[in-house]
């Protein structure tokens, strides 16, 4: 018995390491505000946490998904949320297994670093490592 080509075959899963970032606004802002706040990292995945059961309710915060492109552009856009809008980020390089029908199971963090708010700059993006600035 012949084995299908590798292009055919069904894989088992994919693993690697997408940005995580979660962001807590400083006050509950309307969507149109946080989406206006959130614009300057364009790329990402974002979901609002707000209210389903309530339209137009307000958005305490939100997490941003995906591949980390230019850290130091994502650190200047840290800085400027963190001196405005946002009360505290957690951001890191978050493991991931993804099955061959796209679920995407996240593994545990391996390390919390917990920083002030004015040290961006040492958010390095070392994998499985979630940097809290506050």
């Amino acid at each position: 018995m012949t084995k299908p080509p590798a292009s055919s075959r069904t894989d088992k899963g994919v693993r690697g390491h997408d940005l995580d970032l979660h962001v807590t606004f400083a006050q509950a802002l309307p969507r149109e505000a946080a989406l206006a706040v959130l614009r300057p990292a364009e790329g990402f995945t974002v979901d609002l946490y707000a209210r389903h059961d309530e339209p137009g309710s307000p958005v305490p915060s939100a997490r941003l998904t995906g591949p980390l492109r230019d850290p130091e552009t994502l650190r200047a856009i840290l800085a400027a949320w963190l001196t405005g809008e946002v009360r505290t980020v957690e951001i890191g390089l978050h493991g991931f297994l993804r099955s061959s029908t796209g679920q995407t199971d996240w593994m545990p963090w391996k390390r919390n670093l917990v920083l002030p708010r004015t040290e961006v700059d040492r958010v390095t993006f070392e994998e499985g490592v979630r940097y809290v600035l506050e």
